[in-house]
């Protein structure tokens, strides 16, 4: 599993989005980078593969950062750390 976390202007808590694919999370990651280069304000739907009830809508304008890293499948549900790191 794939989480695209998403940090908002004047939010201390960000946004997370999973995606089952690395090449789903890929495309999110691009569409949301090319919506904060916009010069445009945009109102963006998005939807968790993980809980297909969670749904969030935010405007294009508001995001700060976005990264994207990957769940571990180890049976201990730990992810690893997003970010860059020393430790491999």
């Amino acid at each position: 599993m794939f989480t695209v976390e998403i940090s908002l202007k004047r939010n201390p808590l960000p946004l997370t989005v999973q995606r089952r694919e690395q090449a789903d999370a890929e495309a999110l990651l691009q569409s949301l980078g090319g919506a904060m280069a916009s010069q445009h304000s945009q109102l963006l739907r998005l939807n968790c593969d993980a809980s297909s009830e969670r749904k969030v809508l935010l405007l294009s304008d508001e995001i700060a950062s976005v990264q994207m890293y990957e769940r571990s499948s180890g049976g201990s549900g730990r992810t690893r750390r997003p970010g860059f790191s020393l430790d491999a």
